[in-house]
């Protein structure tokens, strides 16, 4: 039996206007047998995947028809020279399947060797599909040159198909019914296909194999831009009788000369995509109808080759362009998506930081401060008020608090410190530019209902310098700061040359046990002992 190919690939309209390169890819061969080799008649198509990541994939469609041709012209001569279909098992079929995605692969990373993939194509990457898909590619680089395979292969005893994703494989008998002779898969929905690329992608390919008499007329193998320019799956099919009907009036070599034309027109009045048609013809002459006294399909007159080729033009013309218009609705909606999913993310952020700050009180309570029982200098959230001119010493023994004595170096009489206590300018040193309307006093004794303990406010105008006796520390006493009475000794340098020594008298203990005890008054005391 004598086979002859022809195809044609044509660049998507779509394509066109976007500047993307013709992903497509179609090589066939066909061999007369000469002695003991068998001729032999091989198509492949592929189609390369169009998604962004997939930036290589016309070179892997392009690598995968070739390695194609290649595998199954050393198959058939190996498998089919003698009983044909009968002499193929199904693990000969699996180890082919096998060599054609190890030699694929093998020719991808070739490329890459030659060809390493550039900073320039990983951003581009990056830029449109995000971090993710260029650390997969990064990591996985023949991702890159993701692409399908189609492949019919056939001897004088032998057929076979091969299909890895989507595309058609069309059989057409001498009546003009067109048949698919693989399997569906129910996977390959909208962009969806399985590819050369993916891990394990032998364990994806289709297969079906056949002897005499069950030789089509014609076999067609297309990329999925083809079928998805047709209004519906019957009208598709058609195609099977109208190019049997010119192959037979007109020949193989005159339909090659129309193909480029006529898929053209598809994909501008069509899907819009690339798309590419290989076509084996076998014999004409024979017909499934001729055993059982059928009529052949009649052949055309050479008056209506013209009109026949239009008509199947007419026929492209007249389809939706759905893949085009479905893929920017996606991309549309993919984009309205991303927007949703910011304006989302930031309404969260917003009520987020708004929860965290009217409720931030319970979520991070502020812990209770500590007292310092030994606070160098303290401000008072209240200022304490001197007590008023004339006030009886009566008014001032009521709820006093725990007493300090002052004892000065230069031998004047001690001062009693308590709760209340007003100590005027000049009793201990002249206060510095003292206000005469303000009438300050030079300091004055306040309790501390937090600390529990007494505090002497300098009001002096006078920096004092305070040397703790007990922990050795140094600090100083501005104007308005306090001093805490703790239960150590303080020295105090009011000024230069006037000092005194701070010491408990009567602790909070005391007044605890007796608090109606009046104070001991301005009067010597002596300091106890320190244990």
């Amino acid at each position: 039996m004598s086979w002859k190919v022809s195809h044609a690939c044509v660049r998507g309209s779509a394509h066109v206007r976007s500047g993307l390169p013709n992903q497509d890819a179609a090589q066939c061969i066909a061999t007369s047998g000469e002695g003991s080799t068998p001729g032999i008649a091989i198509a492949a198509v592929s189609d390369g995947h169009g998604g962004v990541r997939h930036f290589r994939s016309q070179i892997g469609s392009s690598l995968a028809v070739s390695t194609a041709v290649d595998v199954l012209q050393g198959f058939l001569l190996q498998h089919a020279a003698g009983a044909g279909a009968e002499a193929i098992s199904a693990e000969d079929i699996q180890y082919l399947e096998r060599d054609l995605v190890d030699r694929w692969i093998s020719a991808v990373s070739k490329d890459l060797e030659n060809n390493p993939l550039t900073s320039q194509e990983l951003g581009t990457l990056e830029e449109g599909d995000g971090a993710e898909s260029r650390t997969s590619v990064e990591t996985v680089p023949i991702l890159a040159y993701g692409a399908t395979l189609l492949v019919a292969a056939a001897t004088d005893s032998l057929i076979l198909y091969l299909q890895l994703g989507d595309g058609e494989i069309l059989c057409v008998d001498s009546a003009g019914e067109t048949t698919r002779p693989l399997p569906a898969d129910a996977r390959l929905l909208g962009n969806q296909t399985t590819s050369l690329c993916q891990p394990d992608a032998w364990q994806e390919f289709r297969a079906a194999w056949f002897a005499p008499p069950d030789f089509p007329a014609l076999v067609l193998l297309s990329t999925d831009g083809y079928a998805n320019s047709f209004r519906s799956d019957d009208d598709f099919l058609k195609i099977g009788s109208d190019y049997l009907e010119i192959i037979r009036e007109q020949g193989i070599s005159v339909l090659a000369d129309e193909l480029p034309a006529i898929l053209t027109e598809a994909t501008q009045q069509g899907s819009g995509d690339d798309i590419t048609l290989a076509i084996m013809q076998g014999d004409l002459k024979k017909s499934v109808a001729e055993g059982n006294g059928a009529p052949v399909k009649p052949k055309i007159s050479s008056e209506s080759r013209s009109a026949l080729i239009e008509q199947l033009k007419a026929r492209h013309s007249s389809q939706h362009r759905r893949l085009d218009e479905l893929t920017t609705r996606l991309e549309e909606t993919r984009k309205d998506n991303r927007r949703l999913l910011v304006l989302l993310v930031l309404v969260v952020l917003i009520i987020a930081g708004a929860v965290l700050y009217f409720f931030r009180g319970r979520i991070f309570p502020t812990p209770p401060a500590t007292p310092d029982t030994k606070s160098p200098a303290t401000t008072p959230k209240e200022k304490p008020v001197p007590p008023p001119e004339g006030s009886s010493r009566s008014a001032k023994k009521a709820d006093h608090g725990p007493e300090w004595q002052l004892a000065m170096d230069h031998g004047a009489e001690p001062l009693v410190l308590y709760k209340g206590k007003s100590i005027p300018c000049g009793k201990i040193a002249r206060c510095e530019n003292p206000d005469p309307e303000a009438r300050q006093p030079f300091a004055e004794v306040a309790w501390d209902s937090k600390s529990n303990q007494l505090e002497l406010f300098n009001y002096s105008g006078l920096t004092w310098k305070v040397t703790s006796t007990l922990t050795g520390q140094h600090f100083s006493i501005r104007k308005s700061e306090s001093l805490a009475l703790a239960s150590d000794v303080d020295e105090i340098t009011f000024r230069k040359g006037v000092k005194g020594t701070i010491s408990p008298l009567r602790s909070s203990r005391d007044v605890s046990a007796n608090p109606d005890a009046p104070p001991t008054g301005d009067q010597p005391s002596v300091p106890p002992e320190k244990e």
